[in-house]
């Protein structure tokens, strides 16, 4: 870093956590520093002022710019680099800055820093998230700065973007975010912009006058905009919206009002736009699939959901979320055996929270007590069936004959005969079992009659 007078212009949406410091105290810090210090807080409060008093002294000494040290902050985590660099004068008691970042960086600079800024962050924060963002199923350390930075985006008017692979709660997140904002008392309005065909696209965003076309209804309709009015539109799967769509979502966020269909008059709105996508829009607009003016519209504030598998630390609690909806919906108590969990925890969940919730619903259908367990995985899941801690117990398949060359097939069909046996007893339903094992009729009846099951 170069010294200067100027404030550092730096990306406020890296989860680099960052202070500064004046005569040892803390003068500015961001969200990402509040939460780290939290977790200090609760492991050992001398750690922080223990730090800061070696490096002061080492600064001195040095005189140098910056200096790096390795230390574990925190109980059990991977070791935190902590770095000082100096802004002005060599001297840490006036002004300085704090980068801490895990051992493995993750991508962007630094968030938007001014020296000169105050804050009123002192050494005991207590940053809680809002009862709407609260009620959100997680721990991760990432996807809890992702709930800290919705919460602080939800408080603006500000565009927001919100990326992330198929199944990791986009709509759920964007709900949010407006239950929590200031236009909470309005509408929420979704739509879905691949599902939307263009000839269709103005009269649902717009509206449109009575009589305006052939199959209008009588008295016309008032759009999706105009729902939305002091509330917040949220346009989903935005990747998808064609160009000529993306021309018109353009034109009246740029204006702010737009003409109904068969109608001279501008109407004004007032909507805060959120959008999702789970592709990438650079690319995209590399590609001339996107309008790069629309994006700069579109992600004045952006903000990336990490997939379920970035999160596996969050599965159990997911999945005891989900197994509790079932449990209430039941009127009993469900539960999950203890190396369920640990199975679960082994997949890397391609499908994300959404594939996780129907892999619940599949185990809860197939067991016929209360008690969840791994023989109750789909088949996809059945190679993580004896996952303990991490580690896979194998379990051996009985033979009498070591020189039968059959063995392997005789083994597969051994598993497609208790497969098909347990299926029969849960569902009692040939229909409905057919559905379950995802098989033709002719091949289920087949197996029945391979089988002697019929």
């Amino acid at each position: 870093m170069k010294k200067n007078n100027r404030p550092f212009h730096l990306n406020e949406n890296d989860s680099n956590a960052i202070a500064t410091f004046s005569n040892g105290n803390i003068s500015y810090a961001n969200y990402a520093f509040e939460r780290l210090y939290n977790a200090l807080k609760k492991a050992d409060k001398k750690k922080v002022k223990q730090l800061l008093s070696r490096l002061n002294s080492e600064l001195i000494q040095s005189g140098k710019k910056a200096i790096r040290k390795h230390i574990e902050l925190i109980p059990n985590l991977e070791k935190i680099e902590t770095i000082v660099y100096l802004l002005n004068k060599p001297k840490f008691k006036e002004n300085s800055l704090l980068l801490v970042t895990a051992k493995k960086e993750p991508d962007g600079d630094f968030p938007y820093f001014n020296p000169g800024r105050s804050v009123g962050f002192d050494n005991s924060p207590k940053v809680k998230l809002s009862s709407a963002f609260s009620q959100l199923i997680g721990e991760d350390i990432h996807f809890k700065a992702v709930l800290f930075k919705a919460q602080k985006a939800a408080q603006s008017d500000y565009p927001i973007l919100i990326k992330g692979e198929s199944g990791t709660g986009k709509e759920i997140l964007a709900s949010t975010i407006h239950r929590a904002s200031r236009r909470r008392k309005k509408k929420f309005v979704d739509i879905n912009c691949a599902a939307i065909p263009d000839q269709l696209i103005d009269s649902e965003l717009f509206g449109y006058e009575k009589g305006a076309f052939t199959g209008a209804l009588p008295g016309g309709r008032h759009g999706l905009f105009v729902e939305a009015n002091h509330g917040t539109l949220f346009l989903d799967e935005i990747a998808d919206a064609s160009l000529p769509t993306q021309a018109k979502l353009l034109r009246v966020l740029n204006e702010g009002h737009f003409k109904r269909v068969g109608s001279m008059k501008n109407i004004e709105v007032d909507v805060r736009i959120i959008s999702a996508t789970n592709r990438d829009l650079l690319q995209m607009i590399e590609d001339n699939h996107f309008r790069q003016d629309l994006i700069y519209r579109l992600n004045t504030i952006t903000i990336n959901l990490p997939p379920l598998r970035e999160r596996f630390r969050d599965i159990p609690l997911l999945a005891k979320f989900f197994l509790k909806k079932h449990s209430k919906r039941r009127e009993q108590t469900l539960e999950f055996s203890g190396n369920c969990l640990e199975g679960l925890k082994s997949y890397h969940w391609p499908g994300n929270v959404r594939e996780l919730k129907g892999v619940i619903d599949y185990m809860v259908t197939m067991a016929t007590g209360t008690m969840i367990s791994q023989s109750h995985f789909p088949d996809f899941l059945s190679p993580l069936k004896g996952v303990v801690n991490g580690k896979t117990e194998t379990q051996s398949f009985q033979f009498d004959d070591e020189n039968d060359s059959n063995l392997l097939s005789k083994a597969v069909q051994n598993a497609e005969k208790q497969i098909i046996r347990d299926v029969l007893k849960r569902t009692k339903n040939k229909s409905k079992a057919i559905k379950v094992l995802g098989t033709s009729r002719r091949t289920f009846y087949s197996k029945l009659k391979l089988y002697n099951m019929e």
